[in-house]
């Protein structure tokens, strides 16, 4: 007889939602002084598979004899909600990033960071790729907020993404010099912040340059 399937919702980080996922394996461990004695403490472990993209974490939970009210147990996830799915544009970031900056494998550094859980990694991290970003574009000419006015002033970002990016970076300086630990949407903000800059500065330059290459001329009318 087959085993009964057991459906249960938990977070997908591929999804990006509260999504269906079957349980694949379950384990168990039970610690208590003796067979006797009424206080116990149980982990319980859940594999679990998203039945949307198929994303396979691992679930914890946490029980234990002083548990009597009714409220739910406490489930954490591995990798945790936190976590953050690359860009799409991946891939023509990767190509179009000198090889000498190390980017990419910075970014991966930062979504593992968030994987993690470890949230003033991840700002440290993603203020260093902002400052390696601009330094190669506008050169290495002083504090966070002259290269900042000098991407203004090349037109590379305009007024509005310059606030935005100043607070990244601000953000990053927090976590690095005052102790600072983000909100997991703080973090996902600055990450948006982070994306849209590399995007800007390494992905639409040559999108738009193959774009006007394939776009056929107008014709000239005739009078």
């Amino acid at each position: 007889m087959a085993a009964e399937t057991i459906i249960v919702q938990a977070p997908c980080n591929d999804c990006g939602r509260i999504t269906d996922h079957e349980v694949l394996k379950i384990h168990r461990k039970t610690i208590r002084e003796n067979d006797d004695d009424p206080e116990w403490y149980t982990t319980t472990y859940r594999m679990i598979e998203c039945r949307g993209c198929h994303f396979i974490c691992l679930e914890r939970t946490n029980t234990s004899f002083e548990d009597q009210q009714g409220d739910p147990p406490k489930r954490e996830y591995f990798p945790p909600p936190i976590s953050r799915r690359k860009p799409d544009w991946l891939g023509d970031f990767v190509m179009n990033v000198p090889v000498s900056l190390d980017l990419p494998d910075l970014l991966d550094e930062v979504y593992s960071a968030l994987h993690a859980n470890n949230r003033r990694l991840a700002a440290m991290g993603a203020r260093t790729l902002l400052d390696v970003a601009i330094v190669d574009s506008v050169g290495d000419i002083g504090g966070f907020g002259a290269k900042v006015q000098a991407l203004e002033s090349k037109g590379i970002i305009g007024k509005q993404q310059r606030e935005y990016l100043e607070v990244a970076l601000d953000a990053g300086s927090a976590a690095a010099h005052r102790g600072h630990c983000p909100t997991a949407q703080q973090l996902n903000n600055v990450m948006d912040i982070v994306e849209s800059i590399l995007h800007q500065i390494y992905v639409l330059p040559q999108a738009a340059a193959e774009l006007k290459k394939s776009t056929p001329l107008r014709k000239k009318s005739v009078k």
